[in-house]
This record gives structure tokens, C-alpha cells and sequence, in this order.
């Protein structure tokens, strides 16, 4: 007699970290697993540390792979969600053309698979059972390694015709700042993005002005993450909050544009960095999104830090893993 398929599947492709995790119908977390991606060993190893984690999260719930009912992932880049095929990821450039549906359905035994970008993704988990739940207008901006954003417009995700809407890392928000990763020059995540806050922070360090900082991760920007600046910070760093106020009021001057454009119910904010730091991110953007918007549209827009956190990716993936098999 055939198993009930009960389980559904979740996982968050970064280019630093894999989280999976498997989920029951009621939504109920049964076992995750966290993995480092390691992109320099290419796509081979890749698909392996994929199937291990599957196998993880599965003998972990004591799941059988005749009772995984979908799959479903976010994955940083530009994803073909009908194809289910990555067609580029700057995070994890082996996977271009790499049929992510059609091998997550190989590896669980699944009959339905859904992928999609990851920031979407989130914004979807944090929209179905996070802090967006309930709004039918909402911008998701998250502050990582880069900054991403994502729409639900209607109380549907709004991906745009090429699937890229929402991009608000490339913001322009000075023409003549610096480089960014895509090439422009002065895009809010040449501004904004973690790797650029840490290699200030690492200035204030090498000049005496963030001792706490300069204690704990010397002035090797690459070891100063998110958590890091937040324990500075609480340890008494006052330039180090100076800079991460700064960026969290820049962040709000873009957040102001988009309300003035798109005119939403609800601004949420997530990613690392405000996971760290969410109280003191979110008064400063909301802040300046307020002194910025039209007071007569920004009135009734709400600023809050996305709910679900480190797991806002693996539930969005899951809900629409559920969806893909006609279960949601």
C-alpha cells in the first residue's frame, strides 16, 4: 500500500550556505540541516552536498522518499521558474543551465518541484506565514552579502516579465559613487551590502576608533559578519553604530522611493544584517523612509523586520512546493 505524501521539502542555495529542512502538512519544522556550499568545488560536489542534506533531513524525520509530497528552492539569481532551470547565479556561477526542478525531483523522489529566486522566496514565506501575512501590498528588502528586494502586489508575488522585478540593490542612488558588482556606479548595494559595511568597519578598526571590533576580528574585513558588528556595538563601539545607522538611513532613502512608487501596505526587512541588529536597522530606515516618502502615501506604510528569519527561504520554498503538488 503506497505512503501518504505527507513531507515537503525546503531549501535556501546560498553562496556561502545550504539550509534545508523538511516540513509536515501542518507546517510544523521536523529536522534541517546546514551545509557549506563551498562554490569553488564546482557542480559536481555541489548536486552531492545537495543529495546529503536530502538524505539528512529525511532520516532525521524518519521520512521515506514515497512520502515527500514536493521540493522546493531559492536560489540567489535569475531563475526560469516554468523550466525550473538556473540561468545564472554571480553567487554560484557553475550552476548557469543547471536543471534544478527536474534534479531535486531525482534526488527526494518527488513528483512536483518549485524553484525560484531566493530573496522571492523569502519575501513569500515571510508573506504566507511570517510577518507579511495577512498584507496584500508589500516590499521585502533584505540586507546580506548584496542588498535584494522583492513585491507582492495584489496579494501575488510580482516577478516582473523577465522574472527579475524587485531588484533594489541596484537602486541608483549616486551616479557618480562607487563601483557596484554589476558594473554601475553607485547602486545601494555598493553602498549597503555587508562585504562593503565590513571593510569600512575594518577602517574604523585599523584606526583605533572600533576597539571592541579590532578585540574580536582584527582588521581582516572577511571575518567581521553581521553578529560581529552587533557585539561591537553593544560593547560600546559608537563609530561602529554610526556607520551601521548611516547605512540603515541610506537603506530608508531607498525604501522611500518605492513607497512613493508602489504605494504598499507594509515595508519588510530581513537578512543577516538586520537579524543582528533588527531594532536598531529598522528605527533608522524607518526613519528616513518617513522623512523621505510623500507624507500623504507614507502615512499608512508599515516598516517591520521580517519574522521568520534564517528560515524566511526554506518556508517561501516549501509553500510553494506544497503549491507545485497542489497541496498548498
Amino acid at each position: 500500500m503506497p505512503r501518504e505524501r505527507k513531507y515537503a521539502i525546503g531549501l535556501d542555495l546560498g553562496g556561502t550556505k545550504t539550509l534545508t529542512a523538511l516540513f509536515d502538512r501542518k507546517r510544523r519544522l521536523l529536522a534541517e540541516a546546514k551545509t557549506k556550499t563551498r562554490p569553488l568545488k564546482g557542480k559536481a560536489f555541489f548536486s552531492s552536498m545537495l543529495q546529503e542534506s536530502i538524505r539528512q533531513v529525511m532520516d532525521e524525520a524518519g521520512a521515506d522518499a514515497s512520502e515527500i509530497a514536493a521540493v522546493g528552492a531559492g536560489c540567489a539569481g535569475l531563475i526560469d521558474e516554468r523550466k525550473g532551470v538556473v540561468l545564472d547565479s554571480p553567487n554560484l556561477p557553475f550552476l548557469r543551465g543547471y536543471p534544478l526542478a527536474k534534479q531535486l525531483r531525482k534526488m527526494t523522489g518527488s513528483p512536483a518541484a518549485a524553484v525560484g529566486n531566493d530573496v522571492q522566496t523569502g519575501l513569500y514565506g515571510e508573506f504566507r506565514l511570517g510577518a507579511a501575512k495577512g498584507y496584500r501590498n508589500v516590499i521585502g528588502v533584505f540586507l546580506g552579502t548584496g542588498v535584494g528586494g522583492a513585491l507582492i502586489i495584489n496579494g501575488k508575488p510580482y516577478r516582473g516579465s523577465a522574472g527579475t522585478a524587485g531588484e533594489v540593490g541596484h537602486l541608483a542612488m549616486d551616479p557618480l559613487g562607487p563601483i557596484c558588482g554589476c558594473g554601475k556606479r553607485g547602486c545601494l548595494e555598493a553602498f549597503a551590502g555587508r562585504h562593503v559595511i565590513a571593510a569600512e568597519a575594518a577602517a574604523l578598526a585599523c584606526r583605533d576608533q572600533a576597539p571592541h571590533l579590532l578585540a574580536e576580528t582584527g582588521t581582516d574585513f572577511s571575518r567581521i559578519k553581521s553578529s560581529a558588528l552587533a557585539r561591537a556595538i553593544a560593547a560600546g563601539d559608537r563609530e561602529v553604530e554610526e556607520l551601521i545607522r548611516g547605512k540603515a538611513r541610506l537603506v530608508g532613502v531607498a525604501i522611500a522611493n518605492l513607497v512613493n512608487i508602489l504605494g504598499p501596505e507594509l515595508v519588510v526587512l530581513g537578512g543577516g544584517l538586520v537579524e543582528a541588529m533588527p531594532s536598531l536597522i529598522v528605527r533608522e530606515a524607518e526613519s528616513s523612509m518617513r522623512e523621505r516618502a510623500m507624507k500623504s502615501i507614507v502615512k499608512s506604510v508599515k516598516l517591520v523586520a521580517a519574522k521568520l528569519g534564517d528560515h524566511s527561504i526554506v518556508v517561501g520554498a516549501a509553500e510553494r512546493a506544497w503549491e507545485a503538488a497542489g497541496l498548498s
